[in-house]
Order: C-alpha cells, then sequence, then structure tokens
C-alpha cells in the first residue's frame, strides 16, 4: 500500500523568477517562538512611535491601539498554536502524511502573523516620509488585528471541542447524540468573520488565487444587489463601486449575503460560470465529440452479481418522475461506434474510460462549466469521458443524484462499444460533491453485490459528512471565499430535502427581472484577467472592466504602493540580458508582501513556502538578532545545511538580486522617501541613475495610493446608517478582549457573551438548518459505512487541500477505510490551494499543478505507466 503526500506549491512564475527564488526551492523553516517574539518587538515599537507622533492624528491613534492589541494578542495566540500543535500529530493520516484542520489552523496562524510582521516592518520603513500611507497602513493592520482577535477567540473553541471527541477523532462521536456539539455551530455563526473578506480576502492562498478570491468576492457583493428586495436597477449600480473601492464595504456585504440569502441566490451566483461556456473553446483542446446526450433505455437495466445472479438497476424517479438521464460525452479522436459513420481516421475503442460527477454543492452547476479541465483530460488520457448531467437539489435532492449516476453506471457497463470503450477499465472521479457522489454510488455497487465495479476511484475535495457538526477545518469556511459556513449548510439542507428558504428577519430574497446576458461569468473574465496583469502596474488600462478595478482594490488592501513602480529601462541593456522574462513579475508585486506557509511534521518552525514568500521578509527575518539564529536552511534531501553553507546560499542569493534594479529599491530611492541603509550598494548605485520620467512616474503611483485611501475613507465615513424602523440583519457579535494577566494565565471565553446578542433578532436561517435531524445514511454521508462494505470497495485514490474546510472530511473517512482493511492507494494533500481549484486551472498556475496530480492519480487507477511529460495545452 503505497501512501504519499504531495506538496504542491508549484512555481507559479516562469524564467528568472524561478532561479530567483531558487534557494527556497529547498527547505527554509523559521522557530516559531522567534517570529512571536519578533511580532511582539515591532508591535511595540509602532505603539510606542504612534503614540508619540503629532501627525496623522486620527490614523495614529488607531495605529496606536492595534499595536498594543497585536502586542497583547501575540502570546495568548501562541499559546493556543502550542497546544493545536500538541494534538495535531495524533489526527495525522499516518506520520508519512501530516495534515488535518489542527496543522490547518496553525496555518492560518502562521501566515497572520508572517503578514503583519512585514506590514509592521514596512510602517517602521516608511512612517517617517512625507508621503507616508498612514490610512492604508492603520486599515492593514486594523484588518489583520481583527483576524488575531478571532483565532484566539474560535481556535479555543476548537480545542474544547476536541476534547470531547473520541480518540484520534477529528469529529465528535458519529454514534452519538449531536444536540450538545452543534451548540458549537450557534457559538461560531454569532462570529464576526468580516475580518476574513476585506483587506485579507484569499490571504492564505498564493497571488495568483489571490486575486480570483478578491474577483469573486466583489461579484458576490455586486451580484447580491440585484436579488434583494426593495433594490433598484438603478440603486444596484449606484451602489456597486463601493464594493469595488472599499474593502470593508465589502466585507461587510458579503457576510450579509452568506448567511441571509437563501439557496435559491448561491446556485444563482454559482452558475454564472455556465455562461462562459465558450471559454474551453478558446484555451482549451478542440474535442472531435463534445455532446450532452440522453440516456435511451426505458425501464430497468440488468447487471451481473458476483454470486452469479443478477440485478436490477431500476430507472430513477424519485421525486419529479421518470425521465431520461443526461451523460455529456467527451472524446478527443473520433472512434469506432461512438462517433458518426463515414468518418475518416476513426480510432478503435479505448480500453479506458472516465466516468466523472460535477460538483457544485448538489445545486448548482453542470459538466459544462467542468471543461476546462475534463477537456484536457480527455486529450492526455487518450480515452472517452462521461460526465453524467445528474438533476440538482432541492428540486431533486437524496436519493434522486444517486439514482442517475448508477443509472447511467449501468448504462455505461452494457453499452461499451457506443461510448468508445472496450469495456477494459474504468475509473470514477468526483469534486467535491461529484466526489461523495461517486462514494455513494460506489457503495450501492458493493451492497447491490454487483460484479463489475468501478476499477478505482478518485475523489477531489469531497464531503463526506453531511451533518451539522463541527470539525478543526470546518472552521476554515468561515474565512474560505467560496465555502462560507451559511453556504455549505444551506447545500445540506437541500440535498438531504430540508431546505429552508428565508432570511434572519423572515423575509426571501426576492430576484428582480434581470437580463442574464447582462451577468459576466467567472470564466468571462479570464482573458480580461490575464491581459491585465500584463498591462501597466497600477492597472488602469482598460479601466472599464471590473477586472482593471478589481487590480486597484487589490493594491489598495494587499500591496505596499511605495513598493510599485514600474521597472526602469537600464542604460546597459547587457545588465537585463538573463531576464528576458523579468516582466512577468509585474503581475505579483502586488502580492509578493503575502507568505505561504507549509504544512510539515515538524511543530516548533515555520516553514515557508517555497514559490510563495516575501523576499524582504526573509531577508529581514536572517538579518534581525531575533530571527537570524532561529533560521533553518535544509536541502532537497532533509539535510539542514551547516552555517557556513546557509551564509554562502544566502550571499549567493544576494548577489544575484543586487544585480538588477528591483521595483522595490527603485522607489525607494525617490526623491520623497529616504533609502534604508540595508539595502546594497550596487542596488543604491543603480537606482541613482533613475530619470525624471521614472521619478514623476513613482510619484504619481503613491498619488494614486493616496487617492485610493481617501475613496475607501469616504465611503467608510459616507456608509448610511439604517433607519430605525428597519430590523436589523448584521447579526454579528464582536468579539470578546483577550486579556491576560500572567504569562501563564489560561484564555477564558465567556461563551454566552457571543450568545446574548440573538434574544434580539429572529432565529436566523442557519439556526434552523443547525437544529434539523440529518438523516445518518451512508448512502448520503459515506463516513457511516460499515466496515464490511468499505473493505468491498475499489482502490481509491483521495486528493485534498491543507487550506479546505472538508479536509477532515477526508482524513477521517481514509482512516477509516484503511483500519476496514479497505484499498487506500494515496492520500495527496496539497499546500496552498482554495477548495474547488480544478475550476481555476486556466488562471492559477497552482490550480493547474493541483490538477496534474488528479490526473497522475487517474493514470494510477488506469495502470498507465507511461511517465513521460505531456503538454497540458
Amino acid at each position: 500500500m503505497n501512501i504519499r503526500k504531495s506538496n504542491v506549491v508549484g512555481s507559479h512564475l516562469d524564467g528568472i523568477e524561478t532561479s530567483y527564488k531558487a534557494p527556497l526551492s529547498g527547505k527554509l523553516s523559521v522557530q516559531r517562538s522567534a517570529v512571536f517574539a519578533l511580532l511582539a518587538e515591532l508591535a511595540d515599537d509602532n505603539r510606542r512611535f504612534f503614540k508619540n507622533t503629532t501627525s496623522w492624528i486620527t490614523y495614529g491613534s488607531r495605529l496606536e491601539k492595534n499595536c498594543l492589541a497585536i502586542t497583547t494578542l501575540a502570546l495568548p495566540l501562541e499559546e493556543v498554536v502550542k497546544k493545536l500543535q500538541d494534538l495535531a500529530p495524533q489526527y495525522d493520516y499516518d506520520k508519512l502524511t501530516p495534515g488535518n484542520g489542527f496543522r490547518s489552523l496553525v496555518c492560518i496562524c502562521d501566515t497572520t502573523v508572517l503578514h503583519l510582521i512585514s506590514v509592521l516592518r514596512s510602517c517602521i520603513e516608511y512612517r517617517q516620509t512625507m508621503m507616508f500611507r498612514a490610512s492604508y497602513y492603520c486599515k492593514e493592520v486594523e484588518s489583520y488585528c481583527a483576524i488575531l482577535n478571532f483565532l484566539v477567540s474560535a481556535l479555543r473553541l476548537v480545542i474544547d471541542t476536541a476534547v470531547c471527541a473520541p480518540d484520534n477523532c477529528l469529529f465528535p462521536d458519529l454514534n452519538g447524540d449531536y444536540s450538545k456539539h452543534q451548540a458549537m455551530l450557534d457559538v461560531i455563526e454569532v462570529l464576526d468573520p468580516s475580518c476574513f473578506y476585506g483587506r485579507p480576502l484569499g490571504f492564505q492562498f498564493p497571488p495568483s488565487i489571490g486575486r480570483i478570491c478578491r474577483l469573486l468576492g466583489i461579484m458576490l457583493a455586486i451580484y447580491s444587489l440585484s436579488w434583494e428586495k426593495g433594490c433598484s436597477t438603478l440603486g444596484s449600480f449606484l451602489n456597486s463601486p463601493r464594493f469595488i473601492l472599499s474593502p470593508e464595504q465589502r466585507a461587510k456585504r458579503i457576510v450579509k449575503v452568506t448567511r441571509e440569502a437563501d439557496i435559491e441566490f448561491c446556485r444563482s451566483f454559482w452558475n454564472l460560470s455556465e455562461f462562459g461556456s465558450h471559454v474551453p473553446r478558446m484555451f482549451c483542446p478542440n474535442m472531435a465529440i463534445n455532446e450532452l446526450r440522453e440516456i435511451s433505455w426505458v425501464g430497468s437495466i440488468t447487471m451481473a452479481t458476483a454470486n452469479g445472479g443478477t440485478v436490477k438497476i431500476p430507472e430513477p424517479s424519485s421525486y419529479t418522475g421518470p425521465r431520461p438521464v443526461k451523460i455529456r460525452v467527451l472524446s478527443y479522436y473520433h472512434r469506432q461506434v461512438l462517433s458518426p459513420t463515414g468518418l475518416q481516421n476513426q480510432l478503435p475503442p479505448s480500453p479506458y474510460l472516465l466516468l466523472h460527477c460535477h460538483g457544485g454543492g448538489y445545486v448548482a452547476t453542470t459538466s459544462k462549466s467542468h471543461e476546462t479541465y475534463l477537456r484536457v483530460w480527455a486529450k492526455l488520457l487518450n480515452c472517452c469521458i462521461v460526465s453524467v448531467e445528474y438533476s440538482l437539489a432541492p428540486e431533486n435532492p437524496f436519493p434522486r443524484p444517486t439514482e442517475e449516476v448508477l443509472y447511467a453506471y449501468a448504462y455505461i457497463i452494457n453499452n461499451a462499444a457506443q461510448l468508445g470503450w472496450t469495456g477494459e477499465k474504468i475509473c470514477m472521479i468526483g469534486d467535491s460533491a461529484g466526489g461523495n457522489l461517486i462514494m455513494s454510488v460506489s457503495l450501492k455497487l458493493v451492497q447491490l453485490g454487483v460484479k463489475r465495479i468501478p476499477d478505482g476511484i478518485v475523489t477531489v475535495y469531497t464531503p463526506f459528512l453531511f451533518q451539522c457538526l463541527l470539525s478543526p477545518s470546518r472552521l476554515l469556511s468561515c474565512m474560505d471565499p467560496l465555502l462560507h459556513m451559511g453556504v455549505v449548510l444551506r447545500c445540506i439542507a437541500a440535498y438531504t430535502g430540508k431546505p429552508i428558504n428565508r432570511t434572519a428577519n423572515g423575509d426571501k430574497y426576492e430576484r428582480k427581472d434581470v437580463d442574464k446576458s447582462g451577468h459576466k461569468s467567472l470564466q468571462e473574465y479570464v482573458k480580461q484577467v490575464q491581459k491585465t496583469q500584463r498591462g501597466d502596474t497600477v492597472g488602469l488600462e482598460g479601466s472599464s472592466s471590473i477586472v482593471s478595478l478589481v487590480n486597484l482594490a487589490g493594491i489598495a488592501s494587499t500591496a505596499e504602493i511605495h513598493n510599485i513602480s514600474t521597472i526602469p529601462k537600464a542604460e546597459n541593456e547587457q545588465e537585463f540580458s538573463d531576464e528576458t522574462n523579468v516582466g512577468e513579475r509585474d503581475e505579483d508585486e502586488i502580492d509578493i508582501c503575502l507568505s505561504g506557509v507549509q504544512i510539515k511534521s515538524d511543530s516548533l518552525h515555520i516553514h515557508l513556502s517555497s514559490s510563495m514568500y516575501d523576499q524582504r521578509l526573509v531577508d529581514y527575518l536572517k538579518n534581525h538578532p531575533l530571527t537570524k539564529d532561529a533560521l533553518i536552511l535544509m536541502d532537497h534531501t532533509g539535510q539542514i545545511e551547516s552555517r557556513e553553507e546557509k551564509e554562502e546560499i544566502m550571499n549567493i542569493e544576494e548577489s544575484k538580486r543586487s544585480s538588477r534594479v528591483s521595483k522595490f529599491a527603485a522607489l525607494l530611492c525617490s526623491p520623497s522617501t529616504t533609502i534604508p541603509k540595508e539595502l546594497p550598494p550596487e542596488t543604491l548605485a543603480s537606482a541613482h541613475k533613475r530619470t525624471l520620467r521614472q521619478s514623476l512616474a513613482d510619484t504619481a503611483t503613491v498619488a494614486v495610493g493616496h487617492a485610493l485611501d481617501n475613496i475607501s475613507d469616504w465611503f467608510e465615513k459616507s456608509s448610511p446608517m439604517p433607519p430605525v424602523d428597519k430590523i436589523k440583519l448584521d447579526r454579528a457579535a464582536s468579539l470578546p478582549s483577550i486579556k491576560t494577566s500572567g504569562t501563564r494565565k489560561k484564555i477564558r471565553i465567556n461563551l454566552k457573551s457571543f450568545q446574548e446578542t440573538e434574544h434580539s433578532y429572529n432565529k436566523s436561517c442557519i439556526a434552523d438548518i443547525i437544529g434539523k435531524k440529518i438523516p445518518r445514511d451512508p448512502l448520503i454521508s459515506p463516513i457511516y459505512a460499515s466496515p464490511e462494505d468499505l473493505a468491498r470497495l475499489p482502490p481509491v485514490w483521495f486528493v485534498a487541500c491543507h487550506l479546505d474546510p472538508l479536509l477532515d472530511d477526508t482524513i477521517t473517512f481514509a482512516k477509516k477505510m484503511r483500519d476496514a482493511g479497505g484499498r487506500v492507494m494515496s492520500v495527496d494533500l496539497l499546500d496552498n490551494l482554495p477548495h474547488g481549484f480544478l475550476n481555476f486551472t486556466l488562471v492559477s498556475p497552482e490550480c493547474h499543478e493541483g490538477a496534474k496530480i488528479c490526473l497522475d492519480r487517474v493514470k494510477e487507477a488506469f495502470g498507465i505507466t507511461d511517465t513521460s511529460p505531456t503538454s497540458w495545452n
């Protein structure tokens, strides 16, 4: 049994960028205690400065208070992280596969702390300059300070739930009473997660995914206006700019929508991607066969059983009666019988067939919106792919989707030639809800005793437990841009036949008559996003599109405008002879202050991602007295480099960086800023060669930053107060302050204070869903399957993401299947990727690499041993 763990950190930059970050292609880690000490020191330094400054009176006071809060929160957070690290190892799948919700939460904490250090360090560097953006730094520090406060409070709840859970189980006792555990969800629901949906939106992911998160956040906020009762089209149009230019306004709107909008809104928003059906034809391989077919079979289908008998698979009829099951057939080549007769160059049937079920929470999307990766797979696998177009909830809840996929499977087995297949090997793959569906169908096949079961199953970020239960990783839904807890609970209610379609005040979001052609899908922005990212630094080209505005919002929320300018053309072009692709790095400069963290078994160190890190932060850590001796550099074999080797590697890296003029160094040397002493002499000398035009461009860039700050401030100050007779819909309670009187005093959280706000408002729809009893059916939640059924399942390859709220589902189910004697072939836990990454393969190199992992597992299921590199396009 081969269990492997894959860390997808693939380089999202080509050419020079890869070599630029080469030293971190090994393993660079820093001692966590030193990082927390550095955070407290930087916060205290800024606190003392802004306490005594007379400039920026308003923002200076806010910065002082937040820096004091960071200093106070640093120690409690470090204590909570230590407890999580102590708990984490006992919940891993095995020693070679470190990963579970506890480790993921620690990763979030580490990422937050590293980003705060970057911001506070930069604040110290620029606070005495003439063009210091006090508003930007104030709001940035406030946002991440709020995250610290949330984490300290919420993580304590996670630790408390772990005490109540069975040994080595990430969920409460699955056979026990759920009511006492569901009370924790009531508490989590009252917490205010808006801090994650403003400036830090998508901060835990690589820059390419972070931009997608910001785009989706803006689209969600704007699109929701067209659904809200009583909001006119003109009002929607006039209110949309505040969500683009003010991250704080956007955050409030996103939280409001995810808590109050019904399942119809969620479905409608997710289905926007359906309108981008032309994108795969433009960017993906062309298919010889791409047809939506109906299974022209009336009545039941007979299948052979393992004991020599037969079993009849009935025609799906639940809820909405019998009707043909639809399947989408994709093939890169024309094949005999599959293709129309008379066509030339038809290939014989393939020995392989891939049966696919799409995700979408059982309520949205179709196979058409998943063609961005299915087309590529059809080409590289050289086989036919059949994707089942199953009926969606809430009109067709369980068991209708299971019936349809089971019926489609029986049809495929009995009609192999019509699908260009010899009948030799069949593999099932599903992402998210689709993964749950293929596992449900496989269990049903096992229960029926069917002889011909799939040769392999690949599940990708799959939910295996449809219950309103809290686990460590499910807390990540509070900060996930796609899988918010409110949305997940609504999908559970819709699929299990218990939909709740009302908002917190009892009113339903009513959709106005909106022309669908007026809504752009996510995929329709692909080309614009790519063009904008390669365009001018500030992103003003094509400013009429939403994408340019997204980039502006990204600059205002995640970048240091001080550090952005156009790359000056060197007088000596030879200086850039080795950097023909240096311009490709421009799009990542706005997010370069974010540092990614990998999840390892080592509990004492923070392991930096080799492809997502702030180089200036690394330089700062290696030179600061608190952290310079806490850095550990390991080579690819896992051996720790000696101090001399580490210094030699760092010096090589320093010489590479000093050979060119970065945007950062160029702008630092503008007339309005001071020159940092730690910059190399070569860099300073090159920077002084700047032209007047370049200096003016830098000044204009800083001015744009100040303008964005002022606009954001205007939206913040002009936010209208709700009428006194209107029911307040924002039910989020402020988190209590965390006070510690000693270094070892335990953190106490008054849960009653979280619940005191609820009596003032009507009971929310989320609370209603939590109170419903969900059936404990293994065909809904495969985790309830008996050990006997699990042992008889086909070989399974699990793919999950460390930062996915459903991670614990995969870990728990894989462990249960292994312990039952099932064939768990691999468990891949991918770093820095979100739930739903397969849908973003066109716009994110990291997601592209994740899709390759999934394809490799399908090849293993088929027994394809050809490992030669193949083109993804």
